[in-house]
């Protein structure tokens, strides 16, 4: 009996000391967590990459899904997707959804590992289940191209709207769109200009040009070309190539501005360097009439050709008339351009 009772005290005794160095242990990752967020938002990426990896190395989720972002996006280290991966696949099995989320990411993207969208969509599905709205948002991107699954525009948008309403603002972006172009819904230029304006007011880029274009065209509210170049203007100093040649052609036109060609050459150049092939053709007509820059009949052919491979009408015929040496254009041609009107990729 005696021993018995000894047996069980020595067994409470090792529960209690298991349980004591447990705690201390949790205490430490918690501090250690605390310093490594603290240097990353600090950004002290070196160290703050080192403190991650010393959480990670006691089996600390948020520290290897921390981890992982870093060697991902190439912060306080050398990039290196394998090391992404690993360690953010660990942090999934444990069931962070953080990591959960960006594991669907890497699998979408082949980033570490073989592209793979059903397993995509399964780690979004974990993620989503536990209202990881970049999940949700990137679930309804997925059943809106049909990737790992049957396309199907209804569900897009319950995701994106369960995402949106949330504060998420891609998917508010994304919700706006289904609403323009009536994809799963009836078309409602309203909504989409409610759901463009609140992904605009934080700051999304895409967003803000999608908001011009609507103030532009009177869709879904008044015709407003100060509004419009006021949201072309936000997105045009984040680098967004659509509100680029869109400010460009508000330059042009002088509405809501003064007329200025150089400024619009100058907005037309900065999209053209993004591929835009409405800015290159735009170019190509400036230098063609000589409109804010020098005229060069060389320099128009070669944006305009470089828009044409892109299949740009207005570059065409552009082309088409220096082929004839007939009569140049009398002006621009090439409208505001709809860039932004299909939904982004998921948001990284």
């Amino acid at each position: 009996m005696r021993q018995a009772r000894n047996r069980a005290v020595l067994a409470l005794l090792f529960c209690l000391v298991t349980v004591m160095a447990q705690a201390r242990t949790k205490g430490r990752e918690a501090s250690i967590e605390e310093r490594a967020d603290l240097l990353f938002h600090q950004e002290r990426f070196s160290e703050a990459f080192a403190a991650y990896r010393q959480g990670a190395s006691m089996g600390s989720m948020k520290s290897e899904t921390s981890l992982g972002y870093m060697y991902a996006s190439g912060l306080g280290t050398q990039i290196d997707p394998v090391q992404a991966f690993n360690w953010i696949e660990k942090a999934a099995e444990q069931g962070d959804p953080r990591a959960e989320a960006m594991l669907g990411v890497l699998y979408q993207n082949g980033s570490g590992t073989a592209q793979d969208y059903a397993q995509a969509l399964t780690w979004f599905g974990k993620a989503a289940q536990k209202s990881n709205v970049s999940a949700e948002n990137n679930l309804g991107f997925l059943s809106l191209k049909g990737l790992g699954t049957p396309q199907d525009y209804p569900r897009a948008l319950a995701w994106f709207s369960r995402a949106a309403e949330q504060g998420f603002a891609q998917a508010e972006y994304n919700l706006g769109s289904m609403y323009e172009q009536g994809l799963g819904t009836a078309t409602d230029y309203e909504r989409a200009f409610t759901w463009y304006s609140k992904a605009a007011e934080q700051g999304l880029d895409s967003a803000q040009d999608r908001l011009g274009l609507m103030y532009y065209r009177g869709l879904g509210t008044a015709r407003d070309y100060a509004q419009a170049f006021s949201w072309f203007t936000k997105a045009a100093l984040q680098g967004s190539a659509s509100a680029e040649n869109n400010l460009g052609l508000m330059y042009c036109r002088g509405q809501a501005t003064a007329r200025d060609y150089a400024l619009a050459a100058k907005w037309f150049s900065q999209a053209a360097e993004q591929d835009s092939a409405a800015a290159e053709s735009n170019l190509g007509y400036l230098y063609l009439k000589g409109l804010g820059v020098t005229p060069d009949p060389a320099r128009a052919r070669t944006f305009l050709e470089q828009a044409a491979r892109q299949g740009n009408e207005s570059a065409k015929e552009g082309l088409a008339l220096l082929d004839k040496r007939t009569e140049q254009p009398s002006a621009l041609s090439v409208p505001i351009t709809t860039g932004g009107a299909s939904l982004d990729e998921p948001a990284r």
